[in-house]
């Protein structure tokens, strides 16, 4: 017999994102080896640049080992990763105009830990976190599954393109308030998983002065920051002058290298956060979000060489998601399928509600249901990242540049 909370949360029922990546990864796709194995276009591993970056892992001397390494070290960021990452941040992320301070940086082990660590130091159980909707569906399953903090979508709207509007929040918020609910936080995902959209500073800006007004935290996610790959102006929390924001603790920024650089394996996840509570609260529980040393040490090798990062991986990856995105609007085109067009990620946000019997969710997970249990393809259904139309999926874009995992 497990515990009651174990039993409800994986043994009566599976994650939905979990339940569908574990059967594409135990039968991938390939066209030379596995024919008939799963076309996984719905989780998003950004596989464009494995040449790369399998060529920069594999040069003399990324990987090497101290004695000191392999005892209790870095437990929440080794000294020079954590330099490293200030350094690499205040460039890449503030254009060198305020440069970052390593004390307030923390490493974990992923960014899902990282939102689960903040939800664990923020909320007590039935808090609420609100986050626009539709939405990555993991945002509920990492703040909820262990911490038990409340995850309330607030819902936007297809026929404007779902244009994030700050007013729907504080009207959620003071709806709460009257429930005598607890609402403790707004989580903010910027560039958008899954539709691609890069939201401007002034609309940041809105965010952090509603959470100023009813003193709650901006978590803002910014994994897929560096991979913008139009010309859209992309304003990172981290650029925005401390002076200019009315409470800096209430502001928390999550990034890692799973995404802006296909390493989900490192499972690297990074914090920066002025609240010095909330730091000792991260450094506390380091021992349950550590990552190896070693991890930290070829990181802090990768990040620190600007002119591979500058002058071959950044331009080529987004060359490769630009070629990417033109090779999905085509087979959209001829399929006479609509689409919202991202600025940066790699998903596509694509209407399939012409190919619904009826508009409702059942529908939808039947079409679903055909794709990925006769044609082995995996796209993620809009309604399970909260969108209320059906008809909606979500595919990501990258895979269909690998040809030896797509093209069935």
């Amino acid at each position: 017999m497990l515990s009651r909370r174990a039993t409800n949360t994986y043994l009566k029922s599976e994650e939905f994102l979990m339940k569908s990546f574990m059967k594409c990864y135990a039968d991938p796709y390939c066209q030379q080896t596995n024919q008939d194995g799963m076309v996984n276009l719905g989780t998003a591993i950004n596989q464009l640049c494995e040449d790369i970056i399998s060529e920069k892992l594999n040069e003399t001397g990324i990987f090497e080992h101290q004695p000191s390494w392999q005892h209790y070290f870095g437990l929440n960021g080794t000294p020079d990763f954590l330099q490293t990452l200030a350094d690499f941040l205040t460039r890449k992320f503030t254009n060198d105009e305020d440069p970052l301070s390593k004390e307030n940086i923390r490493v974990v082990n992923g960014v899902s830990s990282s939102l689960e660590a903040l939800a664990w130091s923020l909320c007590d159980p039935g808090d609420i976190i609100l986050t626009a909707l539709p939405t990555y569906s993991r945002f509920f399953a990492d703040m909820q599954e262990r911490v038990e903090a409340k995850v309330i979508g607030v819902h936007l709207s297809d026929e404007d393109d779902f244009e994030l509007r700050p007013e729907l929040f504080e009207q959620e918020i003071l709806l709460r308030k009257e429930k005598g609910e607890v609402v403790r936080g707004i989580l903010l995902c910027n560039p958008h998983n899954p539709l691609g959209k890069v939201y401007s500073r002034d609309l940041v800006m809105e965010f952090i002065d509603l959470c100023t007004k009813y003193d709650l935290h901006l978590l803002v996610d910014e994994v897929y920051a560096l991979s913008v790959f139009d010309s859209t102006p992309f304003t990172s929390i981290l650029s925005i002058p401390r002076e200019e924001i009315p409470n800096p603790n209430l502001i928390h920024f999550l990034w890692g290298l799973s995404k802006d650089f296909g390493l989900a394996g490192f499972r690297t996840g990074v914090i920066h956060t002025y609240n010095k509570d909330l730091l000792k609260s991260l450094d506390g529980m380091s021992i349950f979000t550590s990552l190896p040393a070693h991890i930290q040490q070829v990181s802090v090798k990768l990040l620190g060489d600007q002119r591979w990062i500058d002058d071959v991986y950044i331009p080529t990856n987004h060359a490769r998601l630009r070629e990417s995105l033109q090779l999905v609007k085509t087979m959209l085109g001829d399929l006479n399928l609509r689409f919202i067009r991202p600025s940066a990620g790699l998903f596509c946000w694509i209407d399939f509600s012409a190919y619904l019997k009826k508009s409702t969710k059942e529908e939808e997970i039947a079409m679903f249901e055909r794709l990925f249990e006769k044609g082995k393809v995996y796209i993620v259904p809009g309604t399970e990242f909260g969108c209320i139309k059906p008809g909606a999926l979500a595919t990501e874009e990258t895979e269909t540049c690998q040809p030896n995992r797509a093209g069935k």
